[in-house]
């Protein structure tokens, strides 16, 4: 058999987690570039600063991402006169923040760590970067070489994030268990993929345990030990079972209509990823008949106020919906499934579920 490597997801959290900064950046050198969203460098750019300079490290370069997850943006990066004499790049902020650092020290051939502001993906630890257009529109997945060497977690600047993310995040991670064994069906699975598939279990069934809770927490800008378990599982749960599959493993029809329903503006500009693809999982299990966990996930849903109905989204069952459905069914995400997803199977499923009342509770 051929040589393989799996990055598992190396990662501090707690409400001092940059203190460990001294103890694992300076493992990489001495000097670093660091760049993030606005939003999140208001929120943690002072703590990190403060870190940095305890730990010896210094900040040759630095600034804002940009607004996209863009080759443009990676590619203004890499025209820093500074960078290549960094040790280390260092993303502080979101998904977009994190898959554009992380793509562009793919090109530079340098280690990237990671420190999330928000609970929302698991981008801090994974090897692929979902890269779009500057307009927003949808470009490529870029498979890289290695996931962000550590990811550093600080709770109590997540808990102090808009509670949007965190909602939104439980909602994505459930999608990885329901994915990943939809696409997986029916395969002889190699170790890793066995290994991100049982990992991926805690990805569902934690959430529907700490959800609530978590959510109640974040709230109140708490961190509890349901919030914890919450941040772990939407970033390092789901991060583990994406660096461990196969890529025919790590997504299914729930990822695949959300790159078909944020065809529509209205949708993609006004609604996050999360709270999208948790209406795919819905879809999704509708789809494959799978009654004992689409009712849990509907219930989930309802609770917390995710997406249970196509009109929470901000669309029409009954209007067309030709592109959206297209979109999906030519997406990427449905290349190795166990069955053909077409439209019409999408729409069927997508009008029975708004019929859907939870099942027998």
């Amino acid at each position: 058999m051929s040589m393989y490597s799996i990055y598992l997801p190396r990662y501090t959290i707690g409400i001092d987690a940059y203190r460990n900064f001294h103890t694992i950046l300076r493992q990489a050198g001495t000097s670093c570039a660091v760049y993030y969203g606005k939003k999140a460098w208001d929120a943690a750019g002072q703590k990190i600063l403060s870190a940095l300079s305890n730990a010896g490290i210094a900040v040759a370069a630095q600034g804002v991402y940009g607004h996209e997850a863009s080759i443009e943006n990676a590619e203004r990066i890499l025209q820093d006169p500074k960078i290549n004499d960094v040790s280390f790049l260092l993303a502080v902020g979101g998904g977009k923040c994190t898959d554009t650092v992380k793509y562009a020290g793919w090109k530079l051939h340098k280690p990237v760590y990671s420190c999330p502001t928000i609970a929302s993906n698991c981008a801090p630890v994974t090897k692929i970067a979902i890269m779009y257009h500057p307009d927003g529109s949808f470009r490529e997945i870029a498979q890289l070489a290695e996931p962000p060497v550590h990811c550093f977690i600080d709770t109590e600047i997540l808990a102090k994030a808009p509670l949007k993310y965190v909602w939104a995040g439980m909602g994505d991670t459930m999608a990885k268990h329901v994915e990943s064994i939809f696409s997986a069906r029916g395969d002889t699975l190699t170790y890793p993929s066995r290994l991100g598939i049982k990992i991926g279990e805690l990805c569902f069934y934690d959430i529907l345990d700490c959800g609530r809770q978590a959510y109640r927490d974040a709230e109140k800008h708490t961190v509890s030990a349901a919030f914890e378990e919450a941040v772990q599982n939407i970033i390092i749960s789901t991060g583990a079972v994406s660096v461990s599959v196969s890529k025919d493993y790590n997504s299914a029809l729930a990822h695949a209509l959300y790159y078909g329903l944020t065809n529509r503006k209205e949708v993609d500009e006004h609604h996050l990823h999360g709270e999208i693809v948790s209406y795919g999982t819905l879809v999704q299990l509708m789809m494959d008949h799978q009654e004992d966990l689409l009712q849990k996930a509907y219930i989930f849903n309802k609770d917390l106020g995710l997406p249970i109905k196509l009109s929470q989204l901000g669309l029409d069952i009954h209007e067309d919906l030709h592109d959206v459905l297209q979109a999906a069914q030519n997406n990427q995400e449905l290349i190795h499934v166990p069955y053909p997803v077409t439209s019409e199977r999408i729409y069927e499923a997508m009008k029975e579920l708004e019929e859907y009342t939870g099942g027998d509770q």
